[in-house]
């Protein structure tokens, strides 16, 4: 949807009208309790209603078990979009790694980047062991052929 909004040059407000966050109890739940669609679905509702002006945020999603990632900015009253890229990865990526108890109401563009960064060191991580574990199957295959 992100594409086709870039492509057609149409707003997010449009593209994303579907997109309902308004459910108080889910304004209320803290972001690390969210599943993957409610999560986009906070940041979403927050980058239209709530992100201050001249600011710009990284969101992250899923589709088709590929990970994304754009950047989403508001000059005045309206929002923009970059085109969508896929995550760099070898394996599955964590697209957030929320803290506390943040919810959509103490949602901010610094803790959404703080989310991102800490999510980017746990996917490093996970590279790193995965490639590890790897270098250990070729070194034992290589042992047992000598």
């Amino acid at each position: 949807m992100l594409q086709d909004s870039h492509r057609n040059r149409s707003s997010v407000k449009k593209a994303f009208y579907w997109v309902g966050f308004d459910n108080a109890s889910k304004l209320r739940k803290p972001i690390k309790d969210m599943n993957k669609e409610e999560q986009f679905s906070c940041i979403m509702h927050w980058t239209m209603h709530k992100m201050p002006k001249r600011e710009v945020v990284t969101i992250r999603f899923e589709a088709l078990d590929q990970a994304y990632q754009t950047k989403i900015g508001r000059d005045g009253q309206r929002l923009y979009v970059n085109k969508p890229i896929l995550m760099p990865t070898i394996t599955k990526p964590t697209l957030y790694d929320w803290e506390g108890e943040e919810t959509y109401h103490t949602l901010t563009a610094d803790r959404i980047r703080n989310s991102i960064q800490r999510a980017d060191q746990m996917n490093r991580q996970k590279e790193q062991e995965w490639e590890q574990e790897l270098t250990e199957i070729l070194a034992s295959v290589q042992q047992e052929e000598e």
